[in-house]
């Protein structure tokens, strides 16, 4: 529950804002748990010990001050289904995609259902007029495109709330407003030592920082008896209410989305970056040049030349299916091949976790990739991308000639070898179908 304001301004149109990850130095420290989560949530580096901002409590592995996990895994897997959509959106109107995440958790537990008071998954209360005007969404399940479509126009009324989301504080302000910037909230935070200006960044509502810090922490015994107090409903102040629910922006930073976390970024366009110079967006050359040729290259084996492009381009890293469960580093299909597309510069962003994002991020973007209809081998052009997410998820070259290149989950690291398929026989016997992209424009 929360207390709305009537008016919200849906301004539009900021420009594009790019929220790179953290950097990351000595990651043979991390251990497979925090590695799982930046897998998950495409957080290829970080940066230890560079953490030592009042603006940045929360280690951007899922921790808060106390090292309490923020999210859960079933959040997580959640919005790892969701992401492509958040990015999608997010990039349309410069705003970050961890910010569409918590927005989405916060109002809806990021179900696809539509509640009854037809403000739909976000909660879009000035939009909808409280869900009574024409914009109002009908209660029940959304569908894929439909989800599509209320991610763009949260994205799109968030964009107009506040400044630069390049800002710490403007996220803390965007989030306060979209919740209702109750002058109770604004008082408290005071009360609490923060000057007006920070207070109206939020910093005294729980929707926006509980769980950030001891003094604003129920779960904590050193939480200030001032932090007491919210709404519980539209309208209705208690003044002793407290609630365990993580604010918005706890929730964020933990998805690695804060800017003052991130200080030093891996930029994939640094001409200190060997790749794109080297082969200058050739896709085939690339795969060549990190790929073992013939099988018998076990997961604990790549290539010296494929290690080396993992850490240029931030795809060294182990890719998780659970916390226990992680591959060797390199032995991952859709590693494999993010790597050789950012190494080659043919795509410095291609996602490297999970060929369905792999898929989702293609489609996603026809100015860059094509999806190509083929009934036949010899239809595929070297360099085309052949992906599939049924029966067993999997992603591969093709290198023209007959031959593929491809790595495999916890299986095998970057190799070449003869066999180009439009379906084989997939996991556990059951057939799979590959769809095909190819690279344009590059």
């Amino acid at each position: 529950m929360k207390f709305k304001r009537a008016v919200l301004a849906l301004l539009v149109s900021v420009a594009f804002i790019s929220v790179s990850a953290p950097a990351v130095s000595a990651l043979s420290l991390i251990d497979e748990a925090k590695l799982y989560f930046y897998g998950l949530n495409g957080i290829y580096f970080y940066r230890l010990g560079g953490r030592g901002s009042d603006n940045c409590k929360s280690q951007g592995d899922n921790k808060n001050y106390a090292g309490v996990s923020v999210w859960s895994e079933a959040e997580l897997a959640a919005i790892e289904e969701n992401r492509a959509i958040y990015e999608e959106a997010g990039s349309a109107y410069g705003v970050p995609w961890q910010v569409l995440a918590t927005i989405h958790s916060m109002e809806s537990g990021l179900t696809r259902t539509n509640p009854s008071n037809g403000q739909g998954l976000y909660q879009l209360y000035s939009y909808t007029s409280g869900g009574s005007n024409g914009n109002a969404f009908t209660p029940g399940p959304v569908s894929e495109d439909e989800f599509r479509r209320q991610t763009e126009i949260a994205a799109r009324v968030v964009s107009g709330m506040v400044g630069d989301l390049n800002d710490t504080d403007n996220i803390k302000r965007l989030f306060f407003k979209f919740n209702g910037a109750s002058e109770k909230y604004i008082q408290k935070a005071m009360a609490l030592g923060y000057t007006r200006a920070e207070a109206e960044n939020g910093e005294g509502s729980a929707y926006v920082m509980n769980g950030y810090d001891a003094k604003r922490d129920p779960s904590s015994g050193e939480m200030d008896p001032a932090w007491a107090g919210r709404y519980v409903r539209d309208g209705v102040y208690d003044s002793s209410s407290t609630t365990r629910t993580f604010g918005a922006f706890v929730k964020y930073e933990a998805l690695g989305g804060n800017p003052d976390c991130n200080e030093d970024v891996y930029d994939p366009n640094n001409p200190n970056n060997p790749g794109p110079s080297e082969f200058a967006g050739d896709i085939v050359a690339a795969a060549i040049a990190l790929t073992w040729e013939g099988h018998g290259h076990s997961k604990n084996d790549p290539k010296p030349e494929y290690v080396e492009a993992m850490k240029s381009v931030g795809t060294y890293m182990a890719p998780c299916r659970s916390a226990s469960d992680c591959a060797p580093k390199g032995a991952s299909c859709d590693v494999f091949v993010a790597t050789v597309m950012r190494y080659s510069g043919s795509d410095p962003n291609f996602p490297a976790l999970s060929p369905t994002a792999q898929e989702n991020y293609m489609a996603s973007h026809p100015e860059m990739y094509s999806k190509v209809s083929v009934s036949d081998v010899s239809q595929l052009e070297p360099g085309d991308i052949l992906v599939t997410t049924a029966n067993g998820r999997h992603i591969y070259l093709n290198l023209g000639g007959g031959m593929q290149a491809s790595a495999s989950y916890n299986d095998r690291t970057g190799e070449r070898f003869r066999g180009v398929y439009l379906s084989d026989g997939g996991t556990g016997g059951g057939r799979r179908y590959y769809t095909v992209y190819r690279r344009i424009n590059s």
